[in-house]
Order: structure tokens, then sequence, then C-alpha cells
């Protein structure tokens, strides 16, 4: 019998930390095409750069697995060497989708 809460519609409310790093051939063009890129996923907030091409970032989705899918997005760009994740949170939440915010239990 398959449970009627399958992993994709958990309400567990993710939140990662990870460190972004950059191929280092690329120019400012772009490292600058790489940041907007991933200012424009949702979920995603680039915290912190290093002289090292490394960002900081953290990453917000409703699921486990929507959160390991955008990982996996995110490490494929064009320009990104690497993702390390760092940190992870989930709990149980009520996800309000009208105003794109969490309502904790």
């Amino acid at each position: 019998m398959i449970a009627s809460n399958s992993f994709d519609e958990e309400a567990i409310g993710c939140i990662v930390g990870a460190v972004v790093q950059l191929k280092t051939n690329l120019n400012e063009d772009g490292s600058a095409a790489v940041r907007q890129r991933l200012a424009e996923c949702e979920g995603v907030e680039i915290h912190a750069e290093d002289e090292q091409s490394r960002l900081v970032i953290t990453m917000e989705a409703a699921t486990g697995r929507a959160v390991l899918k955008l990982t996996e997005s995110i490490q494929n760009f064009d320009g990104i060497l690497q993702v390390t994740p760092v940190y992870q949170h989930s709990e149980d939440h009520l996800y309000d989708g009208q105003t794109g915010g969490w309502s904790w239990r």
C-alpha cells in the first residue's frame, strides 16, 4: 500500500546552506552571469562571495526532494565547479503559497 503522503508531498520545509565554487577560468562577465542565474532561482539567496570565487548561498524549498532537485540543477549550471551543502534544516510547516511564506507549527 502506498502512503497518501509521499516524499514529494511532505510538508517539511527545507533550508540548506551551501558553498558554491565557481570555475576559476571565468572572467568577470562569466562570474556575473552565474550570480545572476543563481539570483533568479526561486528560493536561492546569495549571502557572501570571496576572492577565491566561492559563494555562500541558502536554498529554501517546500520539500526535501525539491531542495535536492534545486541543488542538482545549480550543480549543472555553466561556470559552476561544485556545490557543497554545509547545513540543512527541515521542519514541519504549513506553506502559505499566496504570500510565499512559512507558517511554522
